[in-house]
């Protein structure tokens, strides 16, 4: 999986690409981990580039959600593919996640 990060304003925009399954999940984790240890408080992650989530990666995105929460930041999702879309409804995450059809959506949902 790679990543690009983008500033907007105050939010942090991680561009995701490839497949966040097993293989890449930890270093997902550890790499949201940091931002948010690193102060961004304001998190966008757009998943247009994203061809797979497995459990593993539906486990780490939990992990960032929760985490998020817990220290009173924004998380939002942008440009999910249908098939990521249905990974997310059929394992009952898409309430848990704020997910927008686009950045400037999103975006605005994170704004402080």
């Amino acid at each position: 999986m790679e990543f690009q990060e983008e500033q907007a304003g105050d939010a942090c925009i991680v561009v995701l690409k490839g497949r966040l399954d097993g293989a890449a999940s930890s270093e997902f984790a550890d790499r949201i981990g940091t931002l948010i240890a690193g102060g961004r408080s304001r998190l966008l992650l757009d998943f247009a580039a994203v061809t797979l989530v497995t459990s593993a990666g539906l486990r780490a995105l939990l992990m960032i959600v929760k985490r998020m929460k817990g220290e009173g930041g924004a998380l939002a999702l942008c440009s999910v593919p249908p098939t990521v879309r249905e990974v997310f409804d059929i394992s009952g995450f898409t309430p848990m996640l704020n997910i927008h059809a686009g950045r400037a959506e999103a975006l605005a949902a994170v704004a402080g």
